[in-house]
């Protein structure tokens, strides 16, 4: 095989586009490539990290780039299944504000559910947990009165 058709196979098989939709309750996205003139792909399944008892559910934006790869199908003529493998950071996506080598920083700007079928423990070694702005460790209590009596909420 020539090294133009080669390299002109793995054009077809990998490539970078951009979410136009996507089916969250299949996991699936379609993509519009962007070296195909804005062709757009059948929808393709989003790799994720756990499928069958850990999940980890994500599905990319419309918009955001992503990386793609498409499977051959047995006839040899054209492609079957395809796989959206993820995101990436580029001058169009940079990465969030404040993320560097010490920090991770999670942005998601809808709802977010954690499921834990058992005990969530969260350690900080040296620093704090804040929630809506109220500190777990520097946190006081008002209307306190000693005795049996209950407090308020964390200010």
């Amino acid at each position: 095989m020539a090294t133009d058709s080669i390299l002109s196979a793995l054009a077809d098989m990998i490539f970078i586009g951009n979410v136009s939709s996507t089916i969250p309750e299949e996991g699936k996205a379609v993509v519009t490539r962007l070296d195909r003139e804005g062709v757009v792909t059948a929808p393709l399944s989003v790799i994720n990290r756990g499928a069958a008892h850990d999940k980890d559910y994500w599905m990319p934006a419309i918009d955001d780039q992503v990386l793609c790869v498409m499977l051959p199908n047995r006839s040899g003529r054209g492609f079957s299944d395809g796989f959206i493998v993820g995101t990436f950071f580029s001058t169009a996506d940079p990465t969030p504000g404040g993320a560097d080598n010490g920090k991770r920083v999670l942005t998601v700007p809808g709802d977010m559910t954690l499921n834990v079928g058992g005990t969530l423990s969260i350690n900080s070694s040296n620093g704090d947990v804040v929630v809506n702005g109220i500190s777990l460790v520097h946190h006081v209590h008002g209307g306190v009165v000693s005795g049996g009596s209950t407090t308020s909420g964390p200010e």
